[in-house]
């Protein structure tokens, strides 16, 4: 069946799952699907696993925002620091975590027992935007020297988009599951600016 745009400005995805003995070793090829359209295919990239800790940062409840807005205006003036693009939630495409969220966080409930499902993975436009690539930035992408900002536009591009995606207007897509559930049932997300 040929892949044709989508009628919204992100992908619908599926979620498939192997197991172990399926996923042991390296692919030698990338799987491709038939009559895909190039320009919605990311580009081949390098992925540099990290481990970090993350902090909600649009799901802070308000009232803890609230009693906690002094002390981020304190660490952006003592430190140039800011709790949203530095400190919270990580950009980028990863599993875990938190969702970016881009609009009002929109957290699915499972459909069989009504729970909130669980954040699996991210698929975002790019790595990090203009203020989070000073505390986000891998170290593996890391100019030798000056600062992103000051880079060639199609320096950014290839740093900041590494696998050229771009999901509505530098969007992402989130995606959710439920463990407790028989056959893990997932659900989807996409917001965009």
């Amino acid at each position: 069946m040929p892949v044709r745009p989508h009628a919204v400005l992100h992908p619908r995805p599926e979620l498939r799952r192997r197991g172990t003995v399926a996923s042991a070793g390296d692919m030698a090829v990338a799987p491709w699907v038939e009559d895909a359209v190039d320009e919605y295919v990311p580009e081949p990239c390098l992925v540099h696993p990290e481990r970090i800790v993350e902090y909600p940062c649009r799901d802070l409840p308000e009232d803890l925002h609230d009693g906690l807005a002094e002390r981020f205006d304190r660490l952006r003036q003592d430190t140039g620091w800011s709790y949203q693009y530095h400190l919270s939630v990580a950009p980028g495409i990863k599993a875990g975590g938190y969702p970016g969220w881009t609009q009002d966080p929109d957290w699915p409930d499972c459909a069989e027992c009504g729970e909130r499902m669980e954040h699996l993975l991210t698929v975002d436009s790019a790595e990090f935007d203009g203020e989070s690539w000073r505390s986000w930035l891998p170290a593996e992408d890391t100019p030798r020297t000056g600062a992103v900002r000051d880079l060639p536009y199609e320096e950014r591009e290839r740093i900041q988009r590494p696998p050229g995606l771009m999901l509505g207007d530098m969007g992402g897509v989130y995606l959710f599951h439920c463990r407790h559930c028989p056959g893990m049932p997932y659900d989807y997300r996409a917001d965009c600016s």
